[in-house]
């Protein structure tokens, strides 16, 4: 018996452990902080005559009260009600007139064209023969002191060619090729 009461103590110690335990995790409400009043009372402001006050006068500046009756909206013209949103409407593409698209004197928006477009003949177009070579600048290939001139990359060491082997495979992409340690 003394047993059975043991293991039923420790179960229900068990128990409120997990509650308290559990109780940490939660999150607490949060709290509204309440804006103080606005009061457009004016109140007497009493001068110590013990404190020094500055002789010098000073301009008397009036600050208007905001107007805090009308909301002000940065949602772009997306309505909100509660919970409830709604996305903004389309926008609407200008309709253009088939005169208005022909006419090659001005845009279809209105703004005038300075020059009509010509047609190119992509055919008749002239490639150049050769590229112009600069005699400041390598060109791609030359080799200097042991050097090799490589466009975009500079002088770097020439080393030969290339280092190349041929492996057996049945072309399975997934299989496993040398050792990779």
């Amino acid at each position: 018996m003394k047993k059975w009461l043991t293991v039923i103590g420790c179960l229900a110690i068990c128990a409120v452990l997990v509650v308290l335990i559990g109780q940490q995790f939660k999150s607490p409400k949060p709290v509204d902080n309440p804006h103080p009043p606005q009061s457009s009372d004016v109140s007497n402001v009493t001068v110590d005559p013990k404190v020094p006050q500055n002789t010098e006068k000073e301009k008397d500046v009036t600050i208007a009260p905001s107007d805090t009756t009308q909301p002000t909206s940065t949602d772009n013209g997306a309505v909100s009600s509660g919970t409830e949103q709604t996305i903004q409407g389309d926008v609407s593409k200008p309709e253009y007139t088939e005169e208005q698209l022909q006419d090659s004197t001005q845009k279809p928006n209105g703004e005038k064209v300075t020059e009509p477009p010509t047609a190119v003949d992509h055919d008749k177009v002239e490639q150049p023969k050769e590229t112009p070579k600069s005699e400041s600048q390598p060109q791609g290939g030359e080799t200097k002191d042991g050097k090799i001139y490589v466009p975009g990359f500079g002088w770097i060491d020439d080393i030969g060619d290339g280092q190349g082997t041929t492996v057996d495979g049945d072309g399975d992409i997934n299989k496993r090729v040398g050792i990779m340690d």
